[in-house]
């Protein structure tokens, strides 16, 4: 029996697009499966478009006059929902979890960390999200194979091996705290011999300043945008810098050692573990500038991303 499902995240410059993109990827497999899928997001970019892009019913958000409540109530007069999904970081009260399960909804969160997911009936956690599971009332499911990752993470590729070392800069899908140009200045005194591959949004508000500090490189930089498959993309990295988020299990996943900067006490919290297991070394957004001291030396020791279950889990648990 075919579901509607309605996933609630967003995806701007100040969160980031890490909630939109995870989203999709469970929003296409259900898809595939022939339930209907409708987004509630805000109406900003690059999270909006991204979602538009892949041709899915949106109900945009105006956070400026909105009350959670009044909203899933009129949203539930008109619409027979059947899943709701979120992955939001925006105060969705405990209480609209509890009025759509009086209203037979199957809740689930995706890495929250925000109290609805307490009362939620299903949560899915990354191995990192230190979390009381006392303190919930549905199952928690937790561990790598619950991390959503893009499809094209679980083809098999061949490593590409350059003769000079290709070093990614990403800073996460917007940027958030524009370091994308400070990374490339410390790089930039540093003597080894590699290439620089840069990938940030076409709307960056550094764009042209980039560009014009890779027309004065002694280097080879390349800048990319809107890169449709990630995992043949990063086949030609080296070693990355990237900031804290799914790029951690995308780098991971294709075996690619990488340093980590985290912008906020959370990711630095996050990154503990990875950091223990010897995957990456991590750098807060104020003290990158010395993360280059490991640039050469760093062994990462990879393990294998299983490919998770979630899309199987939620279904089974609506029969």
């Amino acid at each position: 029996m075919h579901k509607t499902i309605l996933i609630r995240c967003d995806g701007y410059k100040e969160i980031g697009l890490g909630h939109v993109v995870r989203c999709l990827v469970l929003a296409k497999q259900l898809r595939d499966l022939g339930h209907k899928i409708i987004f509630a997001t805000q109406n900003k970019n690059p999270g909006f478009g991204k979602i538009q892009h892949e041709n899915f019913e949106i109900i945009p958000i105006n956070k400026s006059d909105f009350s959670y409540q009044l909203w899933i109530e009129d949203l539930l007069s008109h619409l027979s929902i059947d899943i709701f999904i979120g992955d939001v970081r925006d105060g969705l009260p405990i209480e609209v979890i509890e009025y759509m399960k009086k209203n037979q909804i199957l809740t689930v969160a995706i890495d929250e960390p925000s109290d609805y997911a307490k009362a939620c009936d299903i949560c899915f956690y990354p191995p990192h999200a230190d979390i009381d599971t006392s303190a919930y009332q549905g199952k928690i499911y937790q561990g790598f194979e619950y991390v959503l990752l893009r499809e094209e993470f679980y083809k098999p590729f061949t490593k590409t091996k350059n003769e000079i070392p290709n070093v990614l800069v990403m800073m996460g899908g917007t940027d958030a705290y524009n370091l994308t140009l400070p990374v490339l200045k410390v790089l930039e005194t540093n003597q080894q011999i590699f290439t620089i591959s840069v990938v940030i949004q076409p709307s960056h508000p550094d764009k042209d300043a980039i560009k014009a500090f890779i027309n004065k490189s002694h280097r080879k930089i390349q800048i990319f945008s809107n890169i449709d498959d990630m995992s043949m993309f990063l086949n030609s990295i080296d070693f990355g810098i990237i900031t804290f988020g799914m790029s951690v299990y995308e780098m991971q996943a294709i075996k690619i050692p990488f340093i980590t900067i985290c912008l906020d006490e959370d990711h630095w919290l996050s990154c503990e573990l990875f950091e223990k297991n010897n995957l990456t070394k991590r750098y807060s957004k104020e003290n990158f500038e010395i993360f280059f001291s490991d640039f050469k030396s760093l062994n990462v020791n990879t393990r294998s991303i299983q490919k998770h279950n979630i899309m199987r889990k939620i279904l089974d648990a609506n029969i």
